[in-house]
């Protein structure tokens, strides 16, 4: 009998995280589930257990806390499933000067958006090696690109996230292990956000994705190895001309689109 392969998704309960579930139940995944204990992930396993014919578990937990990985690891392990799939997803924004945040929020943020990812990779390391073919997908951002003043920590932290998907995806290659690296632009992915993105203009409001968009182009290219992942035309354009413009043009551009910033306190 054909061994039931799963794919572990972190941050599953909302925005993108439960758009890539969804889209991976789709395509007939099953599915391990992980974000904070709520109502919406149990309602989301349910909704995938009863919509398509797949495995669906959900595992509660704040991935910011120290040893919460290994304790998602140890589930997995404890219930026999067998992952070869393994999206990284989890990560927490911010916005504002950095002066304007407490020292626990920046402690907290890195672990997730930075720890987390990399230790779960680790942790999962020999389970992908030995249920391979398998993929890893780690969620980065447009962010990760750029300098961005008022989201310093976060912008460094997805720049962590895109170089260490792209070191891993030379390092696992001889070991059938593809790792993939998804940077998506600006998306409604929460009521927070949709808000900010409604007061766009121009392109930066044409490039506005949903979580669904992102989810599908994530997925499909993810399965064919696709090692940078960049949803929307328009994002994929402002790369390009990012990777030829000199810096001190790049800095004049951000600093000017940030400048509103600077006028509120969060």
């Amino acid at each position: 009998m054909t061994p039931s392969y799963f794919t572990l998704i972190t941050g599953a309960s909302s925005g993108i995280g439960k758009a890539l579930a969804i889209e991976c139940a789709k395509r007939g995944m099953n599915l391990l589930l992980i974000s904070l204990p709520c109502k919406e992930l149990d309602s989301l396993v349910e909704y995938i257990r009863d919509k398509f014919n797949v495995s669906c578990n959900g595992f509660g937990i704040d991935l910011s806390q120290h040893c919460s990985s290994t304790a998602v690891y140890n589930w997995v392990k404890e219930n026999n499933y067998r992952v070869n799939v393994l999206i990284n997803n989890v990560g927490v924004g911010s916005k504002g000067a950095f002066e304007k945040l407490p020292l626990d929020f920046y402690v907290s943020q890195i672990h997730l958006n930075v720890t987390t990812t990399s230790s779960l990779t680790r942790l999962f390391m020999d389970d992908l090696k030995q249920n391979a073919p398998s993929h890893i997908l780690n969620t980065g951002s447009m962010g990760g690109f750029f300098a961005m003043p008022h989201k310093s920590v976060y912008a460094a932290s997805k720049a962590y996230i895109y170089t260490f998907s792209r070191s891993l995806a030379l390092e696992l290659r001889d070991y059938n292990i593809s790792v993939s690296v998804l940077c998506p632009g600006g998306t409604d992915s929460n009521p927070n956000t949709t808000a900010i993105n409604a007061d766009l203009k121009g392109l930066a409001k044409k490039s506005i994705l949903q979580p669904e968009e992102v989810a599908f182009i994530a997925i499909d290219q993810m399965l064919k190895r696709k090692e940078r992942i960049i949803p929307g035309t328009i994002n994929r354009l402002g790369y390009s001309i990012s990777c030829i413009v000199p810096e001190f043009v790049k800095s004049y551009f951000i600093r000017r689109a940030f400048k509103h910033v600077g006028k509120h306190n969060y």
